[in-house]
């Protein structure tokens, strides 16, 4: 082979050898560029995937947290409820612990109660226990224009009495469980500021 032909030989072979070299280079960068793309692209899915966990885990912690108070709050409520419930029953229950005179006193006041919701012209309903004390009361407030009758018709009740109006349209339940039942609310509330002071 002659020197001009090993030159322009080896002249090829070096641009070729020179051009497969960039085009490796090239290659090789685009790899790298690729590779470290890839590598950022993972990296931000395992940062969102992170986040994402912790989002579920700060959401997951504030329900269990969130049902615990409720668990806790509603064992308050019941126990509350409980608490109020033994007192009113108590509180029925130490009726018959009043003396005789303090009783009339009381049915007096609370046939008083009802005359002023209803009207000075009233029908005043008892139980059959009360029937001579409540009497006693209408003889003692039926002066004048006021005109008070007592039932024949008897109540299931503890004590009390309901008076109502003549034709039976209007009626108050002053009897001892439904004045029990009225202060029920405040009795919630008194224990509910209790509670809430403890905590």
């Amino acid at each position: 082979m002659s020197s001009a032909a090993s030159t322009t030989l080896d002249k090829i072979a070096g641009e070729f050898e020179d051009e497969a070299l960039a085009d490796l280079q090239d290659g090789r960068a685009q790899a790298i560029a690729l590779m470290e793309a890839a590598k950022k692209e993972a990296h931000e899915e395992v940062e969102k995937i992170l986040q994402n966990g912790v989002k579920q885990a700060e959401s997951l912690k504030r329900q269990i947290i969130g049902a615990a108070e409720l668990d806790v709050r509603n064992a308050q409520l019941k126990s509350m409820e409980g608490a109020i419930n033994e007192a009113i029953s108590n509180a029925v229950s130490g009726i018959s612990k009043v003396t005789p005179g303090r009783y009339e006193e009381c049915i007096l006041r609370l046939v008083e109660e009802g005359m002023a919701v209803i009207g000075q012209k009233a029908v005043v309903e008892c139980s059959p226990a009360d029937r001579k004390v409540v009497n006693v009361a209408i003889q003692k407030l039926s002066t004048g224009a006021v005109k008070l009758m007592l039932s024949p018709e008897s109540l299931r009740s503890k004590g009390g009495v309901v008076v109502t109006n003549s034709n039976g349209s209007i009626r108050f339940d002053n009897t001892f469980e439904a004045r029990l039942e009225r202060i029920r609310p405040t009795l919630r509330k008194n224990f509910s500021a209790v509670l809430s002071h403890k905590s």
